[in-house]
């Protein structure tokens, strides 16, 4: 009792020492998370401050000028002369307020008498929101804040209005200022410092105005403003609320910080509300990685204290030795006698061992363990797995095994032994008998092997365990041309062809030692040096106890079907005139390089080329002609891209290039100019002719000008559409200005 108590004591300290640590470690870990939450938090709130004095100046500069509008009205109502001018003002007014596409004046009946957008006057605008609240609830001082609507230049805008009165005091209209979402969407994206925050306004009623990033959620519709529980905010009480929060629509947690715009001085009826939320979760991911190591290095190093605690007692522990010795065969019949030490690891052998392994007892090491050397790491690790299922969970110990011994023989050895534990029920050694087995494995294999190698009649080749070539049958000699003599004793690399890295053979090794087949397809070597392409199986030859005794492979020629294949292959995605990839191979290459250039942050470039003057050639010379020079033109197109460089034909006389990096606009277009100088150079054609042509090119560049594949080709197609529609016979790079 006194001596377990003595072993457990040094175990009940050590299991206390470390839960300590694990609780200390955790508790810091919370503290670490909710301050980063905190952090996070209070950065989300200083970047919504920016967004709300910004907009506070612009609300404040709209406001002065509706004020301005409304105290000069009056003097715009007499003459056609004075409505000029009025209107002349309104579009001097606009120029200096970039926000707001639209100033409108309307009168009592909500029609709009003057705006800076001519094409407004007249129109009724009555059942408008901007004109029925101030009208139903007219306030001198009231600047009321529309909800988002869809205005009639077909935008998502937000009014900003104020009531007119006549002499009497009466409601006489309205003046309204129509503020759009460009400048505010530039605003809101700036305070984007990552790329997984969302940036949102709000109108005061809940519905969404702009979001960044853009999302399917339309600007207008309500986000289900979370106004139940931040009721301070919305009332004007509290001007900043920070939470954590599955926002509406999403399942994560997301930490939110919303703030109210709407200045004292301004009297808005209803707020504006900035709201920018990001993922809890991406938040946290650092805090994981480092909880997770801290928690991985303590697990270790409890670990490692408990093997260095285990291995201390067990060198302290009485060492008791008692010696049993168990004979299952004689001298005669070749069985051989060992003992296995535990506690000293010592091997203790008869003459009969020594003789059966090839070895010299006079050179012998102290624990007799040279025998070890002889065994295949596979079979080493086999022993001491089987060695540590004997002891501790007291299986039966019997296995086959393989050595190459001293004198360079191959024998298999058969060990059976049986545990021998003291008093106490500890394990002391292993006490077995080894014999001789080899003859009786070579029998079994030659079995296993025939039945395996030869029930087919395709082409087979079998190898030993150490991969040398043991037989080929006929159809494998057909298929290679290699006499029977001129492969067995090689290796199946006598038919490795250069087409493979030796990555390849590598990959196929490990799953084939892994799984014991493998199959796939492989470049061979014929005797005469061509190339085959095989269809290639190889499956390993076990013995009763797992190990690998032999390789068969099957050989089946696939050269034909491969060529068939690849041709329907390039006649799926090459243009079969001018051998450039066609429109479904230029899609996979765009795809590909937009998703690059996102997770490098990199640009690229796209141009749709138009061959000008191409059908004039083509009616007037033939179609052989046409097609002539459509080849023609390809190849200058490829002498001016790079290799990485994609050329396609998407049209009778129509391309597209495609550069998957490029450092700056001025780039691509320098490409484009080159190609566009190429183009405009005589042709030469095989029949004779000498023909001229230009091109109109259309140049985009990712992300500047699209940011999916869509909207980047419409771009170039608009580009190249507008550069034929100016005269053709040049480059135009996009930009926002040009006519769809």
């Amino acid at each position: 009792m006194k001596r377990w108590l003595h072993l457990w004591r040094w175990w009940i300290l050590l299991g206390l020492f470390w839960a300590l640590v694990a609780a200390g470690l955790t508790g810091y870990s919370l503290q670490r998370r909710d301050d980063i939450i905190a952090e996070e938090l209070d950065r989300l709130a200083t970047q919504t401050k920016v967004v709300e004095e910004n907009l506070a100046r612009q609300l404040t500069v709209i406001d002065a000028t509706l004020q301005a509008i409304r105290h000069d009205v009056p003097n715009w109502r007499g003459s056609a002369v004075q409505k000029l001018q009025g209107i002349q003002t309104l579009n001097h007014m606009e120029v200096a307020m970039s926000a707001s596409p639209a100033l409108l004046v309307l009168d009592d009946q909500g029609v709009i008498a003057l705006s800076n957008r001519t094409e407004l006057i007249g129109r009724d605008f009555s059942a408008r929101d901007y004109f029925q609240v101030p009208r139903k609830s007219p306030s001198a001082r009231t600047l009321y804040v529309s909800p988002p609507f869809l205005s009639a230049l077909d935008t998502y805008v937000i009014s900003l209005t104020r009531a007119m009165f006549n002499a009497q005091g009466q409601f006489a209209g309205v003046v309204s200022v129509i503020m759009d979402a460009h400048d505010s969407h530039t605003l809101l994206n700036s305070v984007r410092y990552s790329p997984d925050i969302v940036a949102m306004l709000f109108h005061g009623g809940g519905a969404l105005f702009i979001r960044e990033p853009p999302a399917a959620t339309m600007a207008g519709v309500t986000e289900a403003l979370p106004v139940d529980q931040l009721s301070g905010l919305m009332a004007g009480n509290a001007p900043l609320v920070v939470t954590q929060m599955a926002w509406p629509s999403q399942v994560q947690v997301n930490l939110v910080a919303l703030r109210r715009v709407a200045p004292a001085a301004l009297a808005m009826d209803q707020p504006l509300v900035v709201a920018m939320t990001r993922p809890r979760k991406a938040v946290l991911v650092t805090w994981r990685q480092n909880v997770v190591s801290a928690a991985a290095a303590v697990f270790l190093l409890a670990i490692t204290s408990a093997l260095v605690l285990s291995m201390t007692q067990r060198q302290r522990a009485q060492k008791i030795m008692e010696s049993k010795r168990l004979k299952l065969a004689t001298e005669a019949s070749q069985v051989g006698i060992w003992e296995f030490d535990l506690i000293t690891r010592v091997y203790q052998w008869d003459a009969a061992m020594f003789k059966l392994f090839g070895l010299d007892p006079k050179n012998a090491s102290p624990r007799n363990d040279e025998w070890i050397k002889l065994l295949p790491q596979a079979d080493l690790q086999r022993m001491r797995a089987a060695t540590r299922d004997t002891i501790h969970q007291d299986k039966p110990f019997d296995m086959t095994f393989q050595i190459r011994r001293p004198d360079a023989q191959v024998r298999h050895m058969r060990n059976r032994a049986a545990l021998y534990c003291d008093d106490q029920g500890v394990p002391r050694r292993l006490i077995g008998a080894t014999e001789d087995v080899t003859r009786r494995k070579q029998e079994e294999a030659d079995l296993r092997v025939a039945a395996v190698a030869f029930e087919s009649n395709e082409s087979m080749l079998v190898t030993d365990a150490q991969n040398q070539v043991l037989r080929v049958n006929q159809a494998f000699v057909r298929l290679f041309g290699f006499d029977v003599h001129d492969m067995v004793g090689q290796r199946p690399s006598k038919l490795k062809s250069t087409r493979h890295e030796s990555s390849f053979y590598q990959a196929m090794w490990q799953q084939l030692l892994a799984q014991h087949h493998w199959q796939g397809e492989m470049w061979n070597v014929h005797q005469d040096g061509h190339d085959i392409l095989c269809w290639l199986c190889i499956t390993a030859v076990c013995d009763d106890a797992g190990a690998v005794t032999h390789y068969v492979a099957n050989y089946t020629d696939i050269t034909a079907r491969k060529a068939g294949e690849d041709e329907a292959r390039q006649m799926a995605f090459f243009d079969p005139l001018t051998q450039l990839p066609n429109r479904r191979l230029l899609q996979d290459r765009l795809s590909q390089a937009m998703a690059n250039a996102r997770r490098n942050g990199t640009c690229l470039a796209l141009m749709y080329i138009d061959l000008d003057k191409f059908k004039p050639v083509n009616d007037s010379l033939g179609h052989a002609v046409g097609d002539t020079l459509l080849q023609s033109v390809s190849q200058r197109l490829l002498s001016c891209l790079r290799e990485s460089d994609t050329a396609a034909r998407i049209g009778g006389d129509e391309f597209v290039v495609l550069l998957p990096t490029v450092n700056m606009c001025s780039d691509a277009v320098d490409v484009a100019k080159k190609i566009h100088a190429q183009l405009r150079l005589a042709f030469e054609l095989t029949t004779g002719q000498t023909v001229h042509i230009s091109s109109s090119i259309g140049v985009v560049i990712f992300p500047e000008h699209g940011e999916d594949e869509a909207t980047l080709s419409l771009h170039a197609d608009m580009a190249m559409y507008n550069a034929k529609a100016a005269g053709r016979d040049q480059v135009v790079l996009y930009h926002e200005g040009l006519h769809s």
